[in-house]
Protein backbone atom coordinates (compact mmCIF):
# COMPACT_ATOMS: atom_id res chain seq x y z
CA UNK A 1 0.00 0.00 0.00
CA UNK A 2 1.33 3.66 -0.64
CA UNK A 3 3.03 5.66 2.02
CA UNK A 4 2.36 9.57 2.03
CA UNK A 5 6.08 9.56 0.64
CA UNK A 6 5.08 7.83 -2.14
CA UNK A 7 2.50 9.77 -3.04
CA UNK A 8 4.24 12.62 -2.59
CA UNK A 9 7.18 11.34 -4.74
CA UNK A 10 4.38 10.47 -7.70
CA UNK A 11 2.89 14.62 -6.69
CA UNK A 12 6.17 15.42 -7.72
CA UNK A 13 7.35 13.53 -10.45
CA UNK A 14 4.30 12.48 -12.12
CA UNK A 15 5.18 8.61 -12.13
CA UNK A 16 5.40 6.12 -9.48
CA UNK A 17 6.95 2.36 -10.00
CA UNK A 18 5.00 -0.28 -7.02
CA UNK A 19 6.89 -3.37 -7.03
CA UNK A 20 4.80 -7.04 -6.47
CA UNK A 21 1.65 -5.26 -6.64
CA UNK A 22 -0.16 -8.35 -8.05
CA UNK A 23 0.45 -11.91 -6.66
CA UNK A 24 1.97 -14.51 -9.48
CA UNK A 25 -1.57 -15.96 -9.55
CA UNK A 26 -3.15 -13.06 -10.63
CA UNK A 27 -0.16 -12.13 -13.18
CA UNK A 28 -0.79 -15.72 -14.71
CA UNK A 29 -4.33 -15.59 -15.27
CA UNK A 30 -3.53 -11.99 -16.79
CA UNK A 31 -1.15 -13.52 -19.43
CA UNK A 32 -3.15 -16.64 -20.42
CA UNK A 33 -5.95 -14.19 -20.96
CA UNK A 34 -4.16 -11.88 -22.82
CA UNK A 35 -2.28 -14.10 -24.95
CA UNK A 36 -5.46 -16.34 -26.08
CA UNK A 37 -6.46 -12.48 -27.07
CA UNK A 38 -4.02 -11.82 -29.34
CA UNK A 39 -3.88 -15.57 -30.93
CA UNK A 40 -7.29 -14.81 -31.62
CA UNK A 41 -7.42 -11.35 -32.98
CA UNK A 42 -10.03 -9.51 -34.47
CA UNK A 43 -12.00 -12.37 -35.98
CA UNK A 44 -14.63 -11.59 -38.72
CA UNK A 45 -17.52 -12.84 -36.86
CA UNK A 46 -16.91 -9.62 -34.21
CA UNK A 47 -18.76 -6.47 -35.06
CA UNK A 48 -17.39 -4.04 -36.70
CA UNK A 49 -17.11 -1.88 -33.27
CA UNK A 50 -15.57 -4.76 -31.52
CA UNK A 51 -12.88 -5.32 -34.21
CA UNK A 52 -11.96 -1.64 -33.97
CA UNK A 53 -10.36 -2.26 -30.39
CA UNK A 54 -7.59 -4.09 -32.00
CA UNK A 55 -5.40 -1.65 -32.99
CA UNK A 56 -2.53 -1.85 -35.18
CA UNK A 57 0.82 -0.36 -35.92
CA UNK A 58 3.97 -0.62 -38.38
CA UNK A 59 7.43 -0.41 -37.28
CA UNK A 60 10.28 0.70 -39.82
CA UNK A 61 10.62 -0.38 -42.68
CA UNK A 62 7.76 -2.56 -43.25
CA UNK A 63 4.34 -2.18 -44.66
CA UNK A 64 3.43 -5.47 -42.21
CA UNK A 65 0.82 -4.71 -39.47
CA UNK A 66 1.94 -5.31 -36.32
CA UNK A 67 -0.64 -5.80 -33.08
CA UNK A 68 0.18 -3.08 -30.77
CA UNK A 69 -3.13 -2.24 -28.25
CA UNK A 70 -6.25 -3.83 -27.26
CA UNK A 71 -9.21 -1.16 -26.54
CA UNK A 72 -11.79 -2.32 -23.80
CA UNK A 73 -10.12 -5.33 -22.13
CA UNK A 74 -12.63 -5.45 -19.22
CA UNK A 75 -15.49 -6.60 -21.66
CA UNK A 76 -13.02 -9.23 -22.66
CA UNK A 77 -12.38 -11.76 -19.97
CA UNK A 78 -13.05 -12.45 -16.19
CA UNK A 79 -9.26 -12.08 -15.52
CA UNK A 80 -9.10 -8.06 -16.56
CA UNK A 81 -12.52 -7.18 -14.81
CA UNK A 82 -11.81 -9.05 -11.51
CA UNK A 83 -7.60 -6.84 -11.35
CA UNK A 84 -9.88 -3.76 -11.44
CA UNK A 85 -11.22 -4.37 -8.05
CA UNK A 86 -7.46 -5.14 -6.88
CA UNK A 87 -6.72 -4.02 -3.42
CA UNK A 88 -3.33 -2.40 -4.30
CA UNK A 89 -4.35 -0.95 -7.31
CA UNK A 90 -7.65 0.76 -5.51
CA UNK A 91 -5.23 1.53 -2.10
CA UNK A 92 -3.03 3.90 -5.36
CA UNK A 93 -6.40 5.23 -6.96
CA UNK A 94 -7.74 6.16 -3.55
CA UNK A 95 -4.40 8.06 -2.75
CA UNK A 96 -3.45 9.77 -5.67
CA UNK A 97 -6.63 10.29 -7.94
CA UNK A 98 -8.92 11.05 -4.77
CA UNK A 99 -11.72 9.37 -2.65
CA UNK A 100 -14.72 10.05 -5.50
CA UNK A 101 -12.82 7.84 -8.06
CA UNK A 102 -14.38 6.87 -11.06
CA UNK A 103 -12.59 4.43 -13.82
CA UNK A 104 -12.59 5.78 -17.08
CA UNK A 105 -10.12 3.66 -19.23
CA UNK A 106 -8.92 0.28 -19.97
CA UNK A 107 -7.09 -1.19 -22.60
CA UNK A 108 -3.57 -3.54 -23.11
CA UNK A 109 -0.47 -2.08 -24.80
CA UNK A 110 1.23 -4.62 -26.26
CA UNK A 111 4.84 -4.60 -27.93
CA UNK A 112 4.67 -8.06 -30.36
CA UNK A 113 7.92 -10.54 -30.04
CA UNK A 114 9.87 -9.57 -32.63
CA UNK A 115 8.92 -6.20 -33.73
CA UNK A 116 6.84 -4.06 -31.35
CA UNK A 117 5.88 -0.96 -32.52
CA UNK A 118 6.99 2.31 -31.17
CA UNK A 119 4.75 4.80 -28.93
CA UNK A 120 6.61 8.03 -29.48
CA UNK A 121 6.59 10.57 -26.61
CA UNK A 122 3.24 11.83 -25.80
CA UNK A 123 1.18 13.59 -23.31
CA UNK A 124 -1.97 11.13 -22.38
CA UNK A 125 -4.92 13.36 -23.74
CA UNK A 126 -2.31 15.54 -25.56
CA UNK A 127 -2.12 18.25 -23.33
CA UNK A 128 -0.69 19.87 -20.11
CA UNK A 129 -4.03 20.63 -18.68
CA UNK A 130 -5.40 17.55 -18.12
CA UNK A 131 -6.07 17.59 -13.93
CA UNK A 132 -8.57 19.71 -11.90
CA UNK A 133 -7.83 22.35 -9.73
CA UNK A 134 -10.77 22.78 -6.86
CA UNK A 135 -10.98 26.79 -6.52
CA UNK A 136 -12.05 26.47 -2.47
CA UNK A 137 -8.89 24.56 -1.73
CA UNK A 138 -6.65 24.04 -4.43
CA UNK A 139 -6.56 20.55 -4.36
CA UNK A 140 -4.95 19.26 -7.57
CA UNK A 141 -7.15 16.09 -9.07
CA UNK A 142 -4.85 14.77 -11.61
CA UNK A 143 -6.13 11.79 -14.32
CA UNK A 144 -3.71 8.93 -13.93
CA UNK A 145 -3.10 5.90 -15.25
CA UNK A 146 -2.22 2.40 -13.55
CA UNK A 147 0.03 0.66 -15.78
CA UNK A 148 0.20 -3.64 -14.87
CA UNK A 149 2.88 -4.89 -16.04
CA UNK A 150 2.49 -8.87 -17.49
CA UNK A 151 6.20 -9.31 -18.91
CA UNK A 152 9.25 -7.56 -17.91
CA UNK A 153 10.39 -4.79 -19.51
CA UNK A 154 13.68 -3.54 -20.06
CA UNK A 155 15.66 -2.14 -23.03
CA UNK A 156 14.72 -5.37 -24.88
CA UNK A 157 11.83 -5.40 -24.68
CA UNK A 158 11.18 -1.60 -25.17
CA UNK A 159 10.18 -0.14 -21.29
CA UNK A 160 8.65 3.13 -21.15
CA UNK A 161 11.00 5.83 -20.78
CA UNK A 162 9.53 9.05 -18.67
CA UNK A 163 10.43 12.63 -18.16
CA UNK A 164 10.01 13.19 -14.12
CA UNK A 165 8.22 16.56 -13.27
CA UNK A 166 6.98 16.87 -16.63
CA UNK A 167 3.69 17.02 -15.33
CA UNK A 168 4.09 20.28 -13.93
CA UNK A 169 5.28 21.60 -17.69
CA UNK A 170 2.69 24.19 -18.93
CA UNK A 171 3.80 23.77 -22.16
CA UNK A 172 3.52 20.99 -24.46
CA UNK A 173 6.82 19.86 -26.04
CA UNK A 174 6.00 16.27 -27.16
CA UNK A 175 5.21 17.09 -30.82
CA UNK A 176 9.22 18.35 -30.81
CA UNK A 177 10.22 14.87 -28.57
CA UNK A 178 8.12 12.83 -30.69
CA UNK A 179 9.80 13.78 -34.09
CA UNK A 180 13.16 13.56 -32.61
CA UNK A 181 12.42 10.00 -32.45
CA UNK A 182 15.04 9.51 -29.61
CA UNK A 183 14.97 8.06 -25.54
CA UNK A 184 18.22 8.15 -23.51
CA UNK A 185 19.53 11.49 -24.48
CA UNK A 186 16.76 13.30 -24.24
CA UNK A 187 17.17 15.55 -21.06
CA UNK A 188 16.14 14.58 -17.48
CA UNK A 189 14.94 11.39 -19.14
CA UNK A 190 15.23 7.80 -17.36
CA UNK A 191 13.93 4.12 -18.22
CA UNK A 192 11.46 2.81 -15.68
CA UNK A 193 12.50 -1.00 -15.76
CA UNK A 194 9.74 -3.50 -14.62
CA UNK A 195 8.86 -6.89 -13.59
CA UNK A 196 5.69 -8.71 -14.04
CA UNK A 197 3.21 -7.71 -11.46
CA UNK A 198 4.47 -4.87 -10.91
CA UNK A 199 2.55 -1.52 -11.18
CA UNK A 200 3.26 2.08 -12.77
CA UNK A 201 1.30 4.86 -12.05
CA UNK A 202 1.92 7.68 -14.52
CA UNK A 203 -0.11 11.39 -14.63
CA UNK A 204 -1.77 11.29 -17.75
CA UNK A 205 0.40 15.23 -18.44
CA UNK A 206 3.80 13.49 -18.43
CA UNK A 207 5.79 12.83 -20.84
CA UNK A 208 6.28 9.22 -21.95
CA UNK A 209 7.09 6.78 -24.61
CA UNK A 210 8.67 3.37 -25.54
CA UNK A 211 10.94 2.83 -28.34
CA UNK A 212 10.43 0.37 -31.12
CA UNK A 213 12.12 -2.99 -30.95
CA UNK A 214 13.34 -5.44 -33.22
CA UNK A 215 14.01 -8.68 -32.14
CA UNK A 216 12.90 -8.41 -28.50
CA UNK A 217 10.45 -10.50 -26.02
CA UNK A 218 6.10 -10.13 -25.94
CA UNK A 219 5.40 -7.18 -23.30
CA UNK A 220 2.14 -6.72 -22.52
CA UNK A 221 0.71 -3.86 -20.26
CA UNK A 222 -2.41 -3.42 -18.70
CA UNK A 223 -3.79 0.41 -18.78
CA UNK A 224 -6.33 1.28 -16.30
CA UNK A 225 -7.54 5.29 -15.98
CA UNK A 226 -9.21 7.41 -13.02
CA UNK A 227 -10.84 10.05 -12.49
CA UNK A 228 -12.12 11.86 -9.54
CA UNK A 229 -15.82 12.71 -9.44
CA UNK A 230 -14.99 16.71 -9.04
CA UNK A 231 -12.85 16.54 -11.65
CA UNK A 232 -15.41 14.91 -14.58
CA UNK A 233 -17.81 17.18 -13.19
CA UNK A 234 -15.85 20.07 -13.87
CA UNK A 235 -14.31 19.17 -17.08
CA UNK A 236 -15.98 16.56 -18.69
CA UNK A 237 -19.61 17.25 -18.38
CA UNK A 238 -22.10 18.40 -21.75
CA UNK A 239 -23.19 21.93 -21.17
CA UNK A 240 -26.81 22.03 -21.04
CA UNK A 241 -28.55 21.55 -24.84
CA UNK A 242 -25.08 20.55 -25.54
CA UNK A 243 -24.82 17.52 -27.67
CA UNK A 244 -22.50 15.08 -25.74
CA UNK A 245 -20.21 14.00 -28.61
CA UNK A 246 -16.90 13.22 -26.46
CA UNK A 247 -18.62 14.64 -23.40
CA UNK A 248 -19.54 12.21 -20.20
CA UNK A 249 -22.71 12.25 -18.95
CA UNK A 250 -23.84 10.55 -15.72
CA UNK A 251 -25.23 8.18 -17.37
CA UNK A 252 -21.80 7.18 -18.85
CA UNK A 253 -20.31 7.66 -15.43
CA UNK A 254 -23.02 5.44 -13.96
CA UNK A 255 -21.72 2.57 -16.04
CA UNK A 256 -18.74 2.77 -15.50
CA UNK A 257 -19.33 2.82 -11.97
CA UNK A 258 -21.61 -0.31 -12.49
CA UNK A 259 -18.31 -2.07 -13.82
CA UNK A 260 -16.20 -1.87 -10.94
CA UNK A 261 -18.91 -3.05 -8.89
CA UNK A 262 -19.00 -6.07 -10.84
CA UNK A 263 -15.35 -6.03 -10.41
CA UNK A 264 -15.86 -6.30 -6.53
CA UNK A 265 -19.01 -8.91 -6.99
CA UNK A 266 -16.78 -11.19 -9.48
CA UNK A 267 -13.42 -10.84 -6.87
CA UNK A 268 -15.13 -11.72 -3.79
CA UNK A 269 -17.07 -14.55 -5.53
CA UNK A 270 -13.87 -16.14 -7.11
CA UNK A 271 -11.84 -16.23 -3.57
CA UNK A 272 -9.63 -13.21 -3.99
CA UNK A 273 -9.09 -10.35 -1.72
CA UNK A 274 -11.48 -6.96 -2.46
CA UNK A 275 -10.52 -4.02 -0.72
CA UNK A 276 -14.14 -3.11 0.30
CA UNK A 277 -17.88 -4.47 -0.74
CA UNK A 278 -19.10 -1.45 -2.43
CA UNK A 279 -17.35 1.96 -3.24
CA UNK A 280 -16.20 3.82 -0.53
CA UNK A 281 -18.06 6.72 -1.19
CA UNK A 282 -22.27 6.20 -0.71
CA UNK A 283 -22.99 8.31 -4.12
CA UNK A 284 -21.12 6.63 -6.19
CA UNK A 285 -22.06 2.92 -5.25
CA UNK A 286 -24.14 0.92 -7.44
CA UNK A 287 -26.40 -1.82 -6.09
CA UNK A 288 -24.78 -5.29 -7.58
CA UNK A 289 -28.14 -6.25 -8.74
CA UNK A 290 -28.04 -3.10 -11.25
CA UNK A 291 -24.26 -3.29 -11.61
CA UNK A 292 -24.84 -6.77 -12.53
CA UNK A 293 -27.37 -6.11 -15.59
CA UNK A 294 -24.50 -3.63 -17.50
CA UNK A 295 -22.26 -4.48 -20.10
CA UNK A 296 -18.90 -4.38 -19.01
CA UNK A 297 -17.57 -2.89 -22.60
CA UNK A 298 -18.20 0.51 -21.52
CA UNK A 299 -16.36 2.72 -24.65
CA UNK A 300 -15.68 6.19 -24.92
CA UNK A 301 -18.40 8.58 -25.86
CA UNK A 302 -18.59 8.97 -29.93
CA UNK A 303 -15.82 5.36 -30.01
CA UNK A 304 -18.15 2.90 -31.40
CA UNK A 305 -19.72 5.16 -33.98
CA UNK A 306 -16.78 6.65 -35.64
Amino acid sequence: MLSDNDVQFFRDNGYLKVPSALSPDEVAALRAESQALIDAGPTDSLPANIRKDYQYGRVRGSDEKVLRRIEYVQSKDEAFLRLLANPVLLDAVSKVVGEQFVPTYDSMVIKMAGQGVEVPWHRDGGGPTMFYDEPDTGRRFPAVNFDIYLDEANAASGALWVVPGSNKDEVNRTPELAKRGEYETVPGAVRVDMQPGDMLLHDVTLYHGSPETSGGPLRRVVYYEFRDMRFIEAAHRPAPGEVAHHKWTEEWTWRRLAVLQQALDSRRTAGQDVPFAAHPVPALQVPSAEAAATDTRVAHPGWDAS
